[in-house]
């Protein structure tokens, strides 16, 4: 039976996020990793090459076969997500049946299915769909090495807590939030004293295989950068004690309406009513879920300097199994008292269903929070018309040499047109920044080959450059847009 069902939401995960899965336009950091990934895979020495910005390799290595097999490296890229997903949907089945019944797991994986949240990030290439799926099966393991102490789940604990540091930091909460599983200890059983030893032998064990996974990175030398950059994104010790307040209140602002935004309103009133309810009725299975999310949550809200809708991905994972208990326990009452309480449920879903299907058939319309729909939509992060210009360059590399600058040397200019054009012997791609003027070397370039200038940033231009309109993209629904000159040859 469980092999049937599991089957069943692993097919649902992969298709709902495969569909339409070009869709949504590359994104910057997308075309950053696939990049790496490129690289990588075409020369061994290079396969660290994400540390030089500080960034786990794990992702990028696990697009390397999808590389050889699709012709478009963002759906290669993609591609690992959409596994993600189906890795995701599997952990949460077997956690939500561990810690409740099967009637519980259904409904988090129909939540999980449906979630604006998961669905969005599951068919793009970044690190966080990974990372959520990791992070649901190393607390799938704490549970249940915790509950039989086995000397299997804590290896597997280890081992999924070692490929979680490989692909985030904030991995590190699969370990960090360890002794928080004593909430299901049965502290009245006999001998608990040698379990509970065994628990801490065993636990300890995880986190040592854990390191020895993560210390693999140190073959690079590269390896000191992941500190540096987590720096860049949340506070030192010494930066919070001096001011420990100071960005509290603003973060845990943009975080809370976040998170309500991709749980949607009726997820999250059901998710609450359930933490009410436990409260009351001391129940230490949801006081666990809601340590997973809250504890990295607050943490985030403390010491991040700079956050992103999607740091949160990974803790709102044990919410929807939450609100999923609640869902069960509904049913399971009001089936009987009710002759329409599956109407209910789907009323309660709706609101998911319905930003979920809009994501898979016309993303930008999609009603997500506006820093994400700056980012993926609305604003220069975003890969609107990127296709578009890789498809004019592509054909005029036909009639011979063509030189293509970019405004930008990191990001989405120039990596989303090296993906596609770098191995192009008749395309020359030249990134700069700023951009105050046309370069003097393009200038150079259009007096011997046709020479082409991409703005991304840029949105006005002085009548006297000397560039010709080629055409202009416009971002989502607002009024920035993707321009494509090409640079005329001056006498």
């Amino acid at each position: 039976m469980d092999f049937v069902v599991l089957s069943l939401f692993a097919l649902l995960a992969f298709i709902s996020r495969v569909v339409n899965l070009l869709e949504v336009p590359i994104f910057t950091d997308e075309a950053i990793y696939i990049r790496w990934a490129q690289i990588g895979l075409n020369d061994p020495a290079h396969r660290f090459i994400s540390l030089t910005d500080g960034k786990q390799p794990l992702f990028t290595w696990l697009m390397y076969p999808f590389l050889s097999i699709f012709t478009d490296p963002l759906f290669a890229g993609r591609f690992v997500s959409v596994l993600s997903s189906m890795l995701a949907v599997s952990g949460i089945y077997f956690l939500a049946k561990e810690l409740f019944n099967r009637k519980t797991a259904v409904f988090a994986c129909i939540l999980y299915l449906i979630s604006p949240f998961a669905l969005l990030y599951d068919r793009l290439a970044l690190m966080d769909s990974l990372l959520s799926a990791l992070l649901v099966w190393c607390l799938y393991f704490t549970v249940m090495l915790t509950r039989y102490s086995r000397l299997y789940f804590s290896f597997m604990l280890g081992i999924t807590a070692g490929f979680g540091l490989l692909t985030k930091s904030s991995a590190a909460f699969g370990l960090y939030l360890l002794p928080f599983s004593l909430l299901l200890f049965n502290f009245s059983e006999k001998n608990n004293l040698n379990k509970l030893l065994k628990w801490a032998v065993f636990s300890f064990l995880s986190i040592i295989i854990a390191q020895i996974i993560y210390n693999l990175l140190r073959l690079s030398p590269y390896f000191y950068i992941i500190e540096q950059k987590n720096y860049s994104f949340i506070m030192t010790f010494d930066e919070f004690i001096k001011s420990p307040l100071r960005i509290f209140l603003p973060n845990l602002n943009g975080l809370t309406g976040w998170l309500f935004s991709y749980l949607t309103i009726p997820v999250a009133v059901i998710t609450i009513i359930n933490l009410i309810i436990s409260i009351i009725k001391v129940k230490r299975i949801i006081f666990l879920l809601f340590l997973w999310f809250i504890i990295p949550f607050l943490a985030l809200a403390f010491l991040g300097k700079v956050i992103f809708p999607r740091f949160i991905l990974f803790m709102t994972m044990p919410l929807l199994i939450i609100a999923a208990d609640f869902l069960s326990r509904f049913y399971s009452f009001a089936r009987i008292r009710m002759k329409y309480a599956y109407i209910v449920i789907l009323l309660i879903l709706a609101q998911s269903f319905y930003i979920s299907l809009v994501l898979i058939v016309k993303p930008v319309n999609a009603d997500i929070p506006l820093n994400d729909r700056n980012q993926f939509f609305d604003d220069w992060p975003s890969g609107f018309g990127v296709r578009q210009v890789v498809d004019y360059i592509e054909n005029e590399s036909r009639k011979g040499k063509v030189v293509l600058g970019t405004e930008g040397t990191f990001g989405l200019n120039p990596a989303a047109y090296e993906i596609y054009l770098k191995s192009n012997d008749n395309i020359i791609i030249k990134g700069y920044w700023p951009v105050k003027s046309v370069p003097a070397e393009l200038k150079n370039y259009a007096r011997l080959y046709p020479t082409y200038l991409v703005f991304k940033d840029t949105q006005e231009f002085p009548g006297n450059w000397p560039l010709k309109l080629v055409a202009r993209y416009r971002r989502g629904l607002k009024n920035t847009y993707l321009y494509f000159y090409q640079v005329i040859p001056e006498d």
